[in-house]
């Protein structure tokens, strides 16, 4: 992941400045603890997913682009500041979680104050259709997690885990996959497509990390493992895994693309 990162550390630490200076512009104490939450060891996977797409298409990473990615890092760790409540958890990226160190309220809140923040950040491109694709994805994340959290105890149908995953993994990475398209003037089926794949692939493997596996049988939450088996979730995973590759054989051979192909197989 380190060398898929140096390919790209230029935008990625423009990302990395674009939210601490968000973040440090202000005093109150909740703004120390986040601008620790968003720069605890984490992947920056769809921003990284995202640039690697564009470059190996030919698109310079603009300082709209730039908000775009900042805004969907924002939605993602308000996102996880908010699972900590639902799921109780007491640790995140092996520190303590806001809900422990101060309470769920607390938590819930700051998730809140970053989505306000990635609002701002939307707002910067002057474009409203941008904003309402956030918008619906945003709605979309909502409703599955409120779908998942509802299934707790149950083993879905494979196709309600399909659409839970799209929903709460997958809207993310085509909302901001289909801004930063729209500003490129990029087919925007194709980058959504790949970007919905990619995103369902992401989570798919995720469920099958030893980690997250123990969090979601603690709170009752069936995985394909649970409802395929280990054997069929494997064969699901490369459908997926085929179906991005289908989608990259279009774009000429370059670093980027070598990029993208390395990343689908090592998340």
């Amino acid at each position: 992941m380190d060398k898929l990162k140096n390919i790209i550390k230029t935008e990625l630490k423009s990302i990395d400045k674009n939210l601490n200076a968000l973040l440090f512009s202000e005093k109150e104490l909740i703004y120390k603890e986040l601008i620790n939450f968003v720069n605890s060891p984490q992947k920056r996977i769809r921003s990284l997913f995202i640039i690697l797409y564009l470059k190996s298409l030919g698109k310079d990473i603009t300082s709209d682009i730039i908000e775009i990615l900042t805004a969907g890092e924002l939605i993602h760790n308000a996102s996880l500041l908010h699972d900590d409540v639902i799921d109780g958890a007491k640790t995140r990226r092996g520190n303590i979680t806001l809900g422990e160190k101060f309470s769920p309220q607390i938590s819930v809140l700051s998730g809140d104050l970053l989505l306000a923040l990635a609002t701002e950040k939307l707002i910067k491109t002057e474009n409203m259709d941008i904003i309402k694709i956030f918008r619906h994805c945003t709605q979309r994340m909502c409703e599955a997690e409120i779908k998942q959290y509802f299934l707790r105890g149950k083993i879905p149908a494979i196709e309600e885990y399909l659409e839970i995953a799209e929903g709460k993994t997958a809207s993310l990475f085509r909302a901001m996959a289909e801004s930063c398209a729209l500003i490129c003037g990029l087919d925007l089926n194709n980058a959504c497509n790949t970007a919905v794949n990619f995103g369902i692939l992401f989570q798919l493997k995720n469920d099958l990390d030893t980690e997250s596996a123990k969090a979601d049988a603690k709170n009752k939450i069936y995985t394909p493992k649970d409802i395929l088996g280990i054997e069929k979730t494997m064969i699901l995973t490369d459908n997926y895994l085929e179906k991005i590759r289908r989608e990259l054989e279009e774009i000429p051979d370059n670093i980027y693309k070598t990029g993208l192909e390395d990343l689908i197989r090592t998340i």
